[in-house]
C-alpha cells in the first residue's frame, strides 16, 4: 500500500514515517482502508488527542523541560536529541517512584524494567505528545523540537538577561530581553535536575491549566464543550457506543456537536459491518468455520437492528460530513457503493468488492483474501471491533484526571 502525505520539512516526515512503521507493526492499519474517515471524525471531535498517548501528565511535562532545557548549553540538534531522551528516562522513573504501583501507561517503564535500564521506548513522550503540544499551544507548530531547542539555547546564551537567578529556585521564564517564549507552561516547578518522585495524577494547578488550554485552542470542539460546560464530570463512565452516553449528550450538547457525535456513531457501526463481512470471509477461506459463523451471526444482527442506520442516503450524510476533511475519494466511493449493494441485498457483489478494495489498499501481493492460501490454515482473523474514536482510552483518562485534579487541593 501506497500512503502519501505532504511534508514540509523533515521532523514532519520523520513522525508520518514513524506512525507508518507504529501502525504496520501492530497490525492497526485496517485492510479495508476506513481509517481516514475515522480520524477525520477523531480529530473534528477530540483534536489533539492520540491513541499512542496514555496520560494527561504529560501535556505538562514535556513542554516544562523544553522550557527548562532552553536556558542550558545544547551545541546541536543531535545533542537536544540526546539530552532530551535522557530527561524522558529520568522523569519515567521518577513516574514510576511517584505512581501507585498498579498504575499503568507511564511510557518506557516496561521497556526499562525489562532491559534494567539498558532500552527505552522509540515512541517516546516528545513524539508521543508533539500534535497534541501543538494543537493546546503549549509548544510551536510544525518545526522541529530538537532544533528549536538548539537555536533557543544559542539565543539564551548570547543575549542580555534582565535578571539572575537559579534554574533550581527561580522561574527566569522571560528573562530574554525581547524574545517571546515558545513554550507554555502550568509554573510547576518540576526541578528537572531533581531524582524526587513525581505523581502522574494532577495536582489542581496543573488540571485548572491544562482544562483551560484546551477549552480555549480546541474551541467548537466536543472535547472543548465537554470540559467547558463541567460535563466531563458526568461522561467518563461511559463508553463511546453507549445508549446513556448518547442520552446525555442529545440533551445537554448543541445539535451541530450531537450531529458529529451520531454521524461518527453511525460510521463505527458500518464500518464494524462491513470489517465482520471481510472477517468472515477470510475465516471462510482459511477453514475457521465457526469464527465465521460467529462473525456471519453479528453482521445479520447489526444489519437487522441499524438498518435505517445504513441506507444509502444515511450514509450519504456521512461523506458529506468528511468530505472536505477526507481527500481520499476511494474511500468515500466505497462505503457508498457498500450501502447501495446492501440496500439491495446483494451480498454476492458486496463480498467481491471487499476483495476488491482490500486488493486497491494493500496490492495483490499483499491481500490476505487473495492468498489465503499463505495463511495460517484454521486460525480464525482478529475479531473486529467498533470504532471508539480514542473514547475509550485517552479521552475518558484525560478528562477523568483533569476532574480528579480539580478535586485536589
Amino acid at each position: 500500500m501506497e500512503i502519501g502525505f505532504v511534508s514540509f520539512n523533515q521532523e514532519a516526515l520523520n513522525r508520518a514515517n514513524k506512525v507508518m512503521k507504529l501502525l504496520q507493526g501492530q497490525g492497526a492499519i485496517d485492510e479495508l482502508g476506513l481509517g481516514r474517515i475515522r480520524d477525520a471524525f477523531s480529530n473534528t471531535m477530540f483534536p489533539g488527542m492520540s491513541v499512542l498517548q496514555t496520560h494527561a501528565k504529560y501535556f505538562l511535562l514535556m513542554p516544562a523541560l523544553y522550557a527548562h532545557l532552553e536556558k542550558t548549553r545544547i551545541s546541536d540538534t543531535r545533542e537536544a536529541r540526546t539530552i532530551v531522551r535522557e530527561q524522558e528516562v529520568k522523569l519515567t522513573y521518577r513516574l514510576i517512584e511517584g505512581s501507585s504501583k498498579d498504575t499503568t501507561g507511564i511510557i518506557g517503564a516496561d521497556m526499562l524494567k525489562e532491559s534494567r535500564g539498558a532500552k527505552y521506548v522509540k515512541y517516546d513522550p516528545a513524539y508521543v505528545y508533539q500534535a497534541g503540544m501543538e494543537t493546546y499551544g503549549l509548544i510551536p507548530s510544525g518545526g522541529n523540537i530538537y532544533a528549536t531547542l538548539a537555536e533557543r539555547s544559542a539565543i539564551y546564551q548570547n543575549m542580555p538577561r534582565k535578571h539572575k537567578g537559579t534554574e533550581e529556585n527561580g522561574d527566569d521564564s522571560d528573562d530574554l530581553t525581547g524574545n517571546r517564549q515558545l513554550f507554555k507552561t502550568c509554573g510547576v516547578n518540576y526541578n528537572f535536575n531533581s531524582k524526587a518522585q513525581l505523581s502522574i495524577t494532577l495536582m489542581r494547578k496543573e488540571a485548572e491549566f491544562l482544562k483551560q488550554q484546551i477549552v480555549t485552542t480546541t474551541h467548537g470542539s466536543l472535547l472543548s464543550y465537554l470540559l467547558d460546560s463541567g460535563l466531563y464530570e458526568r461522561v467518563p463512565a461511559f463508553s463511546f457506543d453507549d445508549d446513556d452516553l448518547g442520552t446525555l449528550l442529545k440533551d445537554n450538547v448543541p445539535d451541530e456537536l450531537y450531529l458529529t457525535y451520531n454521524l461518527a456513531l453511525r460510521y463505527s457501526r458500518f464500518a464494524y459491518l462491513l470489517r465482520l463481512r471481510y472477517a468472515m470471509q477470510y475465516d471462510i477461506l482459511v477453514g475457521a468455520e465457526e469464527s465465521a459463523e460467529i462473525e456471519a451471526a453479528e453482521f445479520s444482527r447489526l444489519l437487522t437492528k441499524y438498518a435505517y442506520e445504513f441506507t444509502p442516503d444515511s450514509i450519504n450524510e456521512i461523506i458529506q460530513f468528511v468530505s472536505s476533511k477526507v481527500t481520499e475519494e476511494s474511500c468515500k466511493l466505497f462505503i457508498k457503493k457498500s450501502a447501495q449493494l446492501i440496500a439491495e441485498k446483494n451480498f454476492d457483489e458486496l463480498d467481491r468488492q471487499i476483495v476488491l478494495r482490500e486488493k486497491t489498499i494493500k496490492g495483490l501481493k499483499r491481500s490476505k483474501l487473495l492468498n489465503y492460501k499463505d495463511m495460517p490454515q484454521g486460525k480464525p482473523f482478529e475479531s473486529p471491533q467498533p470504532m471508539a474514536y480514542r473514547w475509550n482510552t485517552i479521552v475518558r483518562t484525560v478528562l477523568s484526571e483533569i476532574e480528579e485534579g480539580l478535586s485536589n487541593e
